[in-house]
């Protein structure tokens, strides 16, 4: 059985992930694994494929993963980092900052893993970056209308500027699931990325995909 770890930085992208490697490889399941009620691991699996996924925290704490990455290496998987690029304010962040503290900590750990920095491995940016390039723009339009209104009315009623923290992307992405999905459907955990409201075909995923493509879909004997 070919199996892979996939260590990401929230709950947020174990949802968002687990729809985009469904869609795109067929005939998986996926399950919770836990250990006293503790969920501590998201599988997908195949007859023979594995792929776990585990919450580990931002890019800081992959440092800390190494009997982690260790005991999974002897278990035969094959291990992934996927985090977000973040933009050149933040410490270490922007694309290519964030790839090189992490190509110094596979060094520093001496376990080999690959990585993938949203949105597209080649822009600064988060998985929200991503996100909204693959959203449905009909549907988009329409209920960031409605919310640019709120944020509007809401500003002008505080005598606040919300708008700043109101119109970041993480807060319009929630925006879009609760117009569509309903407050409950909107919490990270419960999202679904699914047509008509998400284009998981879009080129905005292409290299996404062929990093997929590179390390598990041409391995893969599902």
């Amino acid at each position: 059985m070919e199996k892979y770890l996939i260590f990401v930085e929230g709950i947020a992208d174990v949802y968002f992930l687990r729809d985009f490697i469904m869609f795109h490889i067929s005939e998986l399941k996926y399950e919770l694994e836990k250990r006293k009620k503790k969920v501590v691991a998201y599988n997908i699996k195949g007859e023979s494929l594995l792929i776990k996924i585990i919450i580990g925290g931002g890019y800081t704490a992959v440092k800390n993963a190494k009997v982690r990455f260790e005991t999974h290496k002897t278990e035969a998987y094959q291990i992934l980092v996927i985090q977000d690029a973040d933009n050149p304010q933040k410490q270490e962040g922007g694309v290519r900052n964030r790839m090189l503290y992490l190509d110094a900590v596979k060094r520093d750990l001496e376990i080999d893993f690959e990585t993938f920095l949203f949105p597209d491995n080649e822009n600064d940016g988060d998985l929200e970056t991503l996100l909204l390039k693959i959203i449905d723009k009909n549907k988009f339009e329409k209920s960031f209308e409605c919310y640019k209104k709120y944020v509007d009315c809401s500003t002008k009623l505080a005598q606040e500027n919300y708008s700043e923290e109101l119109l970041k992307d993480k807060n319009i992405v929630f925006n879009y699931f609760r117009t569509y999905y309903g407050m409950n459907g909107a919490r990270e955990e419960n999202r679904k990325y699914e047509t008509p409201f998400w284009d998981l075909a879009s080129p905005e995923l292409e290299p996404l995909k062929l990093f997929f493509v590179k390390n598990i879909l041409q391995k893969r004997t599902v």
